[in-house]
Formats: C-alpha cells, structure tokens, sequence
C-alpha cells in the first residue's frame, strides 16, 4: 500500500481504520459539532488532541505509516539520456565534480562562456564544499507532495537542479539561468518510499523516538494527521491545496526498483499538460 499525499480520499479511510481505537464515532461527533470555531487546520487537529489520548494517536498514525509505503517525488530538468540513467541507476546523492559536463553542455552556447569557462571548476569547489547551495552534496531529495513540487517551489523544474542553479547564476547571471531553463524537460518522478525509511528521512536532525520523547509530532506524522482530522470536519478539504513542502532526504542512492514512474511537464506551472510514462 503507497500512501500518496495529495490523494486523501484513497488514505483518509485507512488512517480512520488506524485510529479507530483512539478516535470512536462518538469523539468525531464532538469534532464535527465544534467545527465552526476552527480558524485553521492547526486548530482541528487541537482539539481532536483535547479529545482523546494525544500519544496514543500520535503512535498510531507512527505505527500506520511505518507499515506502509510513502509517494514522494523528485522533480529537476532533465533529458531524456538522463531520465534513462535514472531508471536504470537510480537518484544518485549528488557529486559536484560529476555535473561538469552537464553544466558545460548546457552553458556553453553562450556567447561569453569562452572568458567564463576557466572559472567553472572553481565555481563547482566553491559550491561544493557542503555550506553553500542549500547543502545537498551527497544527498538525494524527494518531497511528500506533488502539487508542492509543481505549483510551489517549482524552481527545480524551472530550472534543474539547485547546484546547477547557483553555478550557472555565478558564472553568467540571469542568461545561464536561461539556459539551464531550456536545456532538457521538466521531470516528475514518483517514489514508493518504505513507510520506516520514509520517516527516517523526514526527520533528519532527530529521530522519530527524539520527538517522541519531547513530545513533540515527527515530520509526516504531523502532515498526515492534520489533513486527516480536517477531512473528518471539512469533507469537502482536499491535500493537495496545501502544496507542502516536507522534504525526505537520503544519503544513498534511492534504488530504481523504488521509482514507480515519472512525468514529463510539457508547461512547469501546467499539471493539467502532462505526458506520463509509467515505470
């Protein structure tokens, strides 16, 4: 089972499943009967915790998840040599050395890359020491939903990938963003990440069991629970038009046998203009 954020009417009726030990229909009846004074999403979930026993529904939906598979998605500008090398090898963490090519194939027709050339290994050390470029040497990032990929920071599909991006920016400015810009097609890739990896993932900094023992809501968790409570008060509310961004890093390569599919964005800002080619 891959739980896929944005399609809450597929998850919502499992997570109710889940927490039916904790959240009878009695306790959704009260949510519904308090729902005019919820002012935001934050203030459902508040009072479903005032409700019942907040660490047990915490546990629940930790249990759920782990049990399950997660969607995430990976998004940048990409040919389609490099969408092949994808679907034979996997997302690879990234090497700064090994974008050279890349970022000289693209660059290259302008005018002033002659004089800008020689400046390019310099610019990939400077970028790839770890402290600049958003820190993404040796990692892979994926995020939980896919309309924030498309329709939030849809700057990676723009224009390709972040490392790319502040190199391309050093060395020409707005014209090498222009050429990262028309240099491949913006790619969507879905990911069936394990529920337990997943969660390890979004908690990069501390553990699941760490936020656990402060208290405190783990990344996914909170996503998911929020939306699920807010469903139960608001049928009509859909997950999608929150456009999170929840990011899931890894420091390994995410395997091939993980990537469910991809999407080809004739239009970045489009989600209606795809092509899909299922995996």
């Amino acid at each position: 089972m891959t739980l896929d954020f944005d399609n809450i009417e597929d998850w919502a009726p499992k997570l109710t499943a889940a927490l039916r030990p904790h959240v009878s229909n009695y306790i959704e009846q009260k949510l519904l009967e308090a729902a005019p004074e919820y002012e935001y999403i934050e203030d459902t979930q508040d009072m479903l915790f005032h409700l019942t026993d907040r660490d047990a529904v915490i546990d629940a939906v930790v249990a759920w998840l782990r049990s399950s598979k997660i969607a995430g998605y990976h998004g940048s500008r990409l040919t389609d040599s490099e969408v092949h090398s994808i679907q034979v090898n996997g997302l690879i963490p990234l090497e700064p050395e090994t974008r050279r090519d890349r970022l000289t194939r693209a660059l290259s027709p302008n005018s002033r890359w002659p004089k800008v050339a020689p400046q390019l290994d310099a610019a990939i050390q400077a970028y790839g020491q770890g402290s600049r470029a958003g820190r993404r040497e040796g990692q892979v990032h994926l995020t939980l939903s896919r309309a924030g990929l498309t329709q939030g920071f849809n700057h990676y599909l723009t224009y390709g990938s972040e490392f790319d991006q502040h190199v391309a920016q050093k060395l020409l400015g707005t014209e090498g963003m222009e050429l990262l810009a028309s240099y491949g097609e913006p790619r969507v890739f879905k990911v069936a990440v394990p529920g337990a990896l997943a969660l390890d993932a979004a908690n990069r900094y501390f553990t699941v069991d760490d936020f656990r023992d402060r208290g405190e809501i783990p990344n996914l968790v909170s996503e998911f629970l929020k939306s699920w409570v807010h469903r139960l008060v608001c049928p009509s509310f859909q997950s999608n038009t929150l456009k999170v961004d929840c990011g899931i890093v890894f420091h390994q390569t995410i395997p091939a046998a993980w990537i469910t599919g991809f999407d080809t964005l004739s239009e970045a800002y489009n989600r209606n203009s795809l092509s899909t080619n299922e995996a």
